[in-house]
Order: C-alpha cells, then structure tokens, then sequence
C-alpha cells in the first residue's frame, strides 16, 4: 500500500497550518490531516497536536485482531483525546486562547480492503477511481448546514461570504461530536485533503 502527501502554503497566506502524518502498519496504514483553524490564534500549534496526538494514540492502541466496531472506537476516542489536549492547551495559556483544528483520519485495512474514517471540521477524504471522485465525509461548516436545511443551493454555499465558518472545530469546546465512515476501496485510492486544495476551485 502506497502512501502519497504534499502541502503548499499557496499564494494567500504567510504561515502553512496544514499538517499531515501517516504510519504503516504492517500492511495496512494509517493517515492523519489536520488544518489549524484561519485567522485564530495558534493554528499551527493546534493541528500539529491534533496530528500527533491522533496518529501516536491510535499507533499504541491498535491490535491486528481488532474488529471493525473495535477500530471505530479506538479512532473516535484518538480525537477525542486529542480535543481535550487541545482544549486545555488553550485554556491553559492565554496567548493560544481560542485556537482549533479541522482533523480527519483513516485507517486503511489492507486485509478487509476498507477505510476506517473519521473527521471534524471541514477537512475531506474522497473516494477516487478512474473516472470518478465522491466526497465521504460531511463539512461541519455553517453553509453546509444552510444547505441541508434547503435555506442555500450547492452553488450558494460556494459564494458564501460565511463558507470558511465552521461549526465543530478540534479544541473549540469541553467535548466534540466525531463523524465516522466505513468504505470498502475495491481498487480506488483515498483522497484526504484539507480546504485548501478542496476550496481552491471556489476562491
């Protein structure tokens, strides 16, 4: 299993807060992205140990006999450890009050040929395959709730003057809601990329 990454900070800003992280094990991987939250404080400190946090506390809890039920768990709790972390770090210390970060992760299981995802924010992993892409996770931003409420159409929530607002965030608040995806790949490859590359188009 062949593991791919890159970041650019682009043309807009002056610090990159995208962070990325993977680990082999054994024949399965596991991968982590993150994105400190723009224009708060301490973005970088945020997703990088949001990252970290995520990738070292699924690495030590992952056993090869672990059910699927068992990996979902053990990804959930990672980022929840890591909201804590996050959310004391900001507590803790006034200068990195009200820092945050997007996170989604996945565990590729090469024996069962499924991605065990999680996110929170608006960070994407996508199914890709010759001649197609799907999005898998669902932005926790406020114009995709305007539009799952029908109040904005698709074309709406890209012009949006709030489309960078999110509404769950790694670290923002005591305790964090966490999606999670089951996919089987049959032969397609995982995308997972933070707005910077998904939002370009809409910029």
């Amino acid at each position: 299993m062949k593991i791919v990454s890159d970041s650019d900070i682009g043309l807009c800003r002056s610090e990159n807060q995208d962070v990325v992280m993977s680990e082999k094990i054994n024949d399965s991987v596991f991968v982590v992205v993150c994105d400190g939250m723009g224009g708060e404080n301490s973005g970088l400190d945020a997703s990088s140990i949001t990252a970290e946090v995520v990738l070292n506390k699924f690495i030590a809890g992952y056993d090869d006999s672990f059910s699927a039920n068992s990996i979902r768990n053990l990804l959930i709790s990672s980022l929840n450890v890591a909201n804590s972390i996050v959310y004391n770090t900001a507590n803790a210390e006034p200068e990195k009050y009200g820092m945050g970060s997007t996170c989604v992760a996945a565990f590729v299981d090469s024996a069962t040929d499924t991605a065990h995802i999680v996110n929170v924010g608006d960070s994407r992993a996508y199914l890709c395959g010759e001649d197609f892409i799907t999005q898998i996770t669902v932005d926790h931003s406020f114009v995709q709730m305007l539009m799952d409420q029908g109040k904005i159409t698709q074309k709406e929530k890209e012009e949006h003057p709030k489309k960078n607002m999110l509404i769950r965030a790694v670290g923002v608040e005591k305790d964090v809601d966490v999606d999670y995806f089951e996919v089987t790949l049959s032969g397609g490859r995982l995308l997972m990329c933070t707005d910077g590359l998904h939002g370009c188009s809409s910029n």
